[in-house]
Parts: structure tokens; C-alpha cells; sequence
């Protein structure tokens, strides 16, 4: 279903895509923003993100995620 309400600049509800290395995050963004997102001017990113945010071309955000370098991740 289509929703005619606004996009939330920071919602508190999204899509987290994961990856297991920086070469596959960095890949996979590339070919996301091929498809049409975009990257997001994101002022609340840690010192040492293990994440990239995203917009889908309607410009909902999204995040793709490095399982290797996130606090809970195995790397």
C-alpha cells in the first residue's frame, strides 16, 4: 500500500541491509545508488561508522550495514 503521509527525516523505523566485510558494504552501496538511491547527509554518525545511510528515490533512508566493523559483529 502506497502511504500519502510525508517522509520522516529520521525515522524511527527502517530497512538495515547487511554485509559481512567494508569491500561487499562498499560494493553494495555503489550498486544501490546505481539503481537510483542516494547518499544521505547524516550529522548523527559515530566517529567510526559501520554504517552508510541511504535514500531510496522517494526518499525514504535506509542503512547498509558492515557486520565486520559493528560493536556486535564478529570481526
Amino acid at each position: 500500500m502506497r502511504s500519502e503521509s510525508p517522509v520522516e527525516p529520521r525515522p524511527r523505523v527502517h530497512l538495515d541491509l547487511l554485509v559481512n566485510t567494508t569491500d561487499e558494504q562498499e560494493s553494495e552501496v555503489e550498486r544501490l545508488i546505481g539503481l537510483g538511491a542516494s547518499r544521505v547527509d547524516w550529522d548523527l554518525y559515530p566517529p567510526e561508522p559501520d554504517f552508510v545511510v541511504l535514500a531510496d528515490p522517494d526518499g525514504n533512508v535506509f542503512c547498509v550495514v558492515d557486520l565486520s566493523r559493528a560493536p556486535s559483529g564478529s570481526g
